[in-house]
């Protein structure tokens, strides 16, 4: 298989009935198919969360993202891959499950805020590729992505999933309707997940990639009532104009080209890259620090052996930054 696009393993995938194999439809979607589109959905999922002050205002008090966004951006990819890499039945999905139940349990979270975000981690990778995508995902590819994602939310225990991708798409637009509304959390814990992904590149060049990282991201969320609810202002027409330009350009290149038929994703600096954990992160590790030092030890894991030094650290650094700029407020 060569770096021309090439769609046999699709069509193989496709003569599978979909109930006996969606775990792998899902599997070559985010790790060959279309890799870097499903991590910018996956993402920009995040954010698609803000816009719902209850799950906002959690986050603000946690100040997770504001304090540490970087930290926060890499575990939740780390725990996603964790829970899809062999499926949550797997034992090593089961046990990044057992920790993400562990760690939401110390906070008082709705049914329905679960759902919604569990929803989100569906309809948006569908949504990027109908607008950004090289193709837009096929039926049986969505009800893949609801199947795999319904397997995580009944281990995580969410109740009243909806029965079909569709029927999910349809209650979160509905809760989206009746709860989405403009609180200032949304646009702290917003500027704190940009802050975040602006932080992953080195510091030489944040200079220059932070405005231009603020502008992408916010033109891809391509959500203008989102961005209303955020309190966020969208950037310029042109400017938009402009990025959704070399994106069109980006997709018509892959519909031609595709790399990661002859490079391993999974051994990609892309996808092994977490500037959290630059010699790569252990499962205890990931989540709240206040939280994982609780953590007991079993024998199939250990408990964080980097508990309360870095995180602790960069805590207490980000605390002494907010202070000095509220005094710096309050003094002007």
């Amino acid at each position: 298989m060569g770096i021309f696009r090439d769609h046999k393993k699709r069509q193989q995938l496709s003569q599978t009935p979909l109930y006996e194999n969606y775990h792998e439809r899902v599997k070559y979607l985010a790790n060959t198919d279309m890799p870097i589109d499903f991590l910018l959905a996956g993402e920009l999922a995040q954010i698609q969360t803000f816009v719902i002050p209850s799950i906002s205002r959690l986050l603000h008090r946690t100040k997770q993202y504001e304090h540490a966004g970087t930290k926060r951006l890499d575990d939740t990819r780390a725990i996603l891959t964790e829970c899809m890499a062999d499926t949550v039945h797997s034992d090593r999905g089961q046990l990044m499950v057992e920790q993400l139940n562990f760690i939401h349990g110390h906070y008082q979270i709705s049914n329905d805020d679960y759902l919604y975000t569990l929803a989100l981690f569906m309809v948006e990778p569908v949504r990027w590729s109908e607008t950004f995508g090289y193709r837009r995902l096929s039926e049986d590819e969505k009800q893949a992505l609801y199947l795999e994602f319904r397997d995580l939310g009944e281990a995580m225990n969410i109740q009243q999933i909806p029965e079909d991708f569709y029927a999910v798409k349809r209650w979160y637009e509905q809760y989206r309707r009746e709860n989405m509304a403009f609180d200032p959390a949304n646009r702290a814990v917003t500027e704190g997940l940009i802050r975040g992904m602006q932080q992953m590149m080195p510091k030489w060049i944040q200079p220059l990639t932070s405005p231009l990282l603020r502008t992408f991201v916010l033109t891809m969320i391509n959500d203008d009532v989102a961005l209303q609810a955020l309190g966020i202002k969208p950037p310029s027409k042109p400017v938009q104009g402009l990025l959704r330009g070399i994106m069109k350009l980006r997709s018509r290149l892959a519909k031609r080209i595709n790399i990661w038929q002859i490079f391993d994703y999974e051994s990609s600096l892309i996808y092994r890259y977490y500037k959290s954990y630059p010699g790569g992160y252990q499962v205890r590790c990931l989540g709240p620090e206040k939280i994982i030092s609780r953590l007991p030890a079993t024998e199939k894991a250990a408990v964080c052996p980097f508990s309360g030094s870095v995180n602790r650290q960069r805590e207490e650094e980000n605390e002494v930054a907010m202070n000095a700029k509220n005094e710096a407020n309050i003094v002007g």
